[in-house]
């Protein structure tokens, strides 16, 4: 029997909150972010601490689960799996409307079915980040 992370802790889901949009990085004004629409997630909380800068910074990583067929058609239609993880970290970013805040994909992984080798989730760790209010 095959389970998925969405199967295996339902409870665990957050609909409504989170939201996945286009995002242009460095424009003139800054980092502009375009809702695509709502996500379910499952979230996994860290945080981390940089000791090699001044002041010392201590900031939290989130590794987000989002199921594969609520990304943008744009990612769906990628055959290779490296290719989805470019375009997730380049050209897309995630919000959390409860606590209005942007978060900027700073790396992506492919979780898969090691029986069947389908895709079953994405991960997606986020940094919190601004963007301009255009």
């Amino acid at each position: 029997m095959d389970i998925s992370i969405f199967s295996a802790f339902p409870n665990a889901i957050i609909n409504g909150i989170w939201e996945i949009g286009t995002c242009q990085h460095g424009t003139v004004v800054g980092n502009q972010f375009t809702s695509l629409g709502n996500i379910s997630v499952i979230i996994d909380e860290g945080y981390n601490s940089n000791i090699n800068v001044t002041p010392e910074t201590i900031g939290s990583d989130l590794l987000i689960y989002v199921d594969p067929c609520q990304m943008p058609k744009e990612v769906n239609q990628l055959l290779n799996t490296s290719q989805v993880v470019v375009q997730l970290v380049t050209n897309y970013m995630l919000y959390n409307s409860a606590e209005d805040t942007y978060y900027m994909i700073t790396d992506a992984g492919v979780g898969k079915n090691q029986h069947t080798g389908a895709i079953e989730h994405l991960e997606l760790k986020v940094t919190p980040t601004e963007i301009a209010d255009v």
